[in-house]
């Protein structure tokens, strides 16, 4: 094991410690700390850095690529939503997600009533390994989850590729085609970076990180069986189903098939099972307690991204079939081609139960999609490698040539793609939490330029219902109409409302009650109270 593998499962161990160690406060009443979450999470990053250590060698040339791919794909998703740093998604997704996040904080605990389904729909029982991360960052940055939220999936994301970089490595690929592996994942960029920065699967791509440092785990598992190396696949798959735990399937049944193969002692077997299914099993019961009729999520329906030549291009499908071809005839592959066959096997499963439940799309069955592009990234460099002769003098050049090309027709299209406005906005979210704060939630219009933003300041920053007929009313919102109505003196008492929205007839007779920036709150003459629903 390199410095690389040593820093990057630490770093692993931190995030997937954060969420299980609040969860089990949780479990014991006891508030979510900050404090003490940092200290345990810190706890199993060193125990991680403190067991892994004797096994280490510098590998310089290691660290450099691994540095060089973690700190290159976090720089350009940071660009991405420079300068706010804020989700730039859309849809409801990122407003629910939002909304949990704004619970826990100002809970300063997981959600614990059952009965909040009215006020927060399915979230009420969503497994909370993202959101409450992104309230831990928050507090330990001295900022909140709302901000937190985006860096820290582009942390994990960029931490995903230096694992892609780092399995290549161990499945013997030269530096250059590792690097090559990871940059393979921009390729299919609508399911790499897409899955949250457009489509709003802000759990799902976190999970992705856990899974894929999983994925590493196991390999390491496999090549030298110690124990800190099955410690953390238990930690890394708890973590998987704490934050999406529809992809906790294939490296479980990964690891369960390559227990069985073990020509070892039943003792051993059994040690390293309990280290890996205890903390899993009581995380896992104490969440599903309960909330058995939510596991029928599996077979519902939903909008996402369909695989085609115009989403994932000709060469990554075409460069896949390559590395699979290839690797068949490499035994240090087969981990990886059965992760890549869990993956496969839990889809068509996925897609069975929604066919039975008539689901108009298999919609968890085509999200296995996001998860299969991390082996075939590695199955790509892999075939690439392979197919040049061992004795070729040109190969050390033509794994350089892979990565240059790789960056100009998937890494700087990446850059430069053009992006959306986000529908959150930090003037806004201010202006919401001063309202909530001080006027109150219930009597808000919203005028603003998008359908979405409207939606999440009336659920994810001034609190309201999900079930309740102003939100009804939310959903149907027209822009254009919100205003008509103030400048016919129509609208509620009070608004949140983008001064760059409001024409010159509404200004000139509203009382801005507080301004954050291009965002105020503002009220009608004669309003009076806000009283609650």
């Amino acid at each position: 094991m390199n410095l690389a593998e040593v820093l990057a499962a630490a770093l692993a161990a931190f995030l997937a410690a954060a969420p299980v160690a609040a969860y089990v406060l949780d479990a014991l009443g006891l508030p979510l700390s900050p404090v003490v979450v940092l200290i345990l999470s810190v706890a199993a990053a060193g125990a991680a850095v403190w067991h892994l250590r004797r096994t280490a060698v510098r590998g310089g040339a290691d660290f450099a690529g691994w540095a060089a791919v973690v700190v290159s794909v976090f720089a350009g998703l940071l660009s991405l939503a420079w300068p706010t740093l804020l989700l730039p998604g859309r849809g409801p997704d990122l407003t629910h997600h939002l909304l949990l996040v704004d619970y826990i904080e100002r809970a300063g605990h997981l959600v614990r009533d059952r009965s909040l389904d009215g006020a927060m729909g399915e979230m009420a029982h969503y497994t909370p390994g993202v959101h409450v991360l992104a309230v831990l960052a928050g507090a330990w940055t001295g900022t909140d989850g709302f901000r937190a939220f985006y860096p820290l999936l582009a942390a994990a994301t960029a931490l995903s590729a230096g694992f892609v970089y780092l399995i290549a490595r161990r499945l013997l690929l030269p530096n250059s085609f590792a690097i090559a592996a990871a940059l393979c994942l921009l390729l299919p960029r609508a399911y790499f970076v897409g899955a949250f920065t457009h489509d709003s699967f802000l759990a799902q791509a976190m999970a992705a990180f856990f899974c894929v440092a999983s994925w590493w785990a196991l390999i390491a598992w496999e090549r030298r069986t110690y124990a800190m190396a099955a410690a953390l696949f238990g930690l890394f798959v708890t973590a998987v189903f704490l934050t999406w735990p529809m992809w906790i399937g294939p490296p479980l049944l990964v690891f369960l098939v390559l227990l069985l193969r073990r020509h070892t002692t039943v003792r051993w077997r059994v040690q390293h099972l309990l280290i890996v299914t205890i903390p899993l099993g009581l995380i896992a019961a104490l969440h599903v307690t309960g909330r058995f009729g939510w596991l029928l999520i599996a077979r519902t329906s939903g909008a996402v991204v369909r695989p085609s030549l115009e989403v994932l291009g000709s060469m990554f499908p075409a460069l896949s079939l390559v590395g699979i071809v290839q690797a068949i005839r490499a035994p240090r592959s087969y981990l990886t081609l059965g992760f890549l066959l869990a993956i496969v096997l839990q889809a068509i499963t996925l897609w069975i139960a929604a066919e039975n439940a008539g689901a108009e799309t298999p919609y968890m069955a085509l999200k296995m999609i996001y998860l299969a592009i991390y082996p075939l990234a590695v199955l790509v460099a892999f075939g690439l490698h392979a197919s040049i002769p061992r004795v070729s003098p040109a190969a050390p050049a033509l794994g350089w040539a892979a990565v240059a090309m790789l960056v100009i027709t998937a890494g700087l299209p990446a850059l430069t793609a053009a992006t959306t406005a986000p529908v959150v906005s930090a003037d806004l979210y201010a202006a919401g939490r001063w309202m909530r704060a001080n006027v109150g939630a219930s009597c808000a219009d919203y005028l603003v330029a998008d359908a979405d933003t409207a939606y999440w300041l009336h659920l994810a920053v001034l609190g309201n219902p999900r079930s309740s007929a102003r939100t009804a009313e939310v959903d149907r919102y027209d822009p254009n109409a919100e205003v008509g109505r103030w400048v016919a003196g129509q609208g509620r008492g009070y608004a949140v409302a983008d001064l760059g929205r409001l024409p010159d007839e509404v200004r000139g007779r509203v009382a801005v009650l507080a301004q954050f920036g291009s965002a105020a709150v503002i009220r009608r003459p004669g309003a009076g109270a806000c009283e609650a629903p």
